[in-house]
């Protein structure tokens, strides 16, 4: 079977989930290998990028799930392994003693912050062959069909 051929319906046309499906999976797979020296996976740079943008470096448990889209289970265990490697910080929230916060830590931070410059190369390389107004129309296409998607 030809590679190309994996993205092929039952009628024969290109299958548009395979398709970005596959994209997603090649895209991952080169973060987590460039991530491995650092002992991280591309899942667990994404929570700690979340943190980083945050406005205090912090959300709660049942924020990231949301986010993420993942079990609880899921962003707790990301977050035990995190912190294990001193990436971030839980912590039982003030006001509701329930809820487990999680901060981002300067270690976290500081991670990244080094693979900002490669996570840019890694989208000029997503759209190297796409002119500027493709690769808006491109954004828009998606954001569209993702927000069709939304539950």
């Amino acid at each position: 079977m030809r590679d190309d051929e994996c993205y092929l319906g039952p009628d024969g046309q290109v299958e548009c989930g395979a398709l970005i499906k596959r994209i997603n999976d090649t895209l991952e797979k080169r973060a987590n290998n460039a991530l491995q020296k650092h002992d991280i996976t591309f899942f667990q740079l994404r929570m700690l990028i979340i943190l980083f943008q945050s406005k205090d470096g912090t959300a709660t448990l049942k924020e990231l799930e949301r986010g993420f889209g993942v079990a609880q289970s899921t962003a707790a265990g990301v977050a035990v392994r995190l912190e294990k490697k001193g990436l971030i910080t839980s912590y039982a929230d003030a006001r509701d003693r329930r809820v487990k916060r999680v901060q981002i830590t300067p270690a976290g931070r500081a991670l990244c912050e080094a693979h900002h410059e490669e996570m840019g190369q890694n989208e000029a390389i997503l759209l190297k062959d796409l002119s500027g107004q493709e690769q808006e129309q491109l954004k828009s296409l998606l954001l569209r069909v993702y927000a069709s998607l939304e539950v």
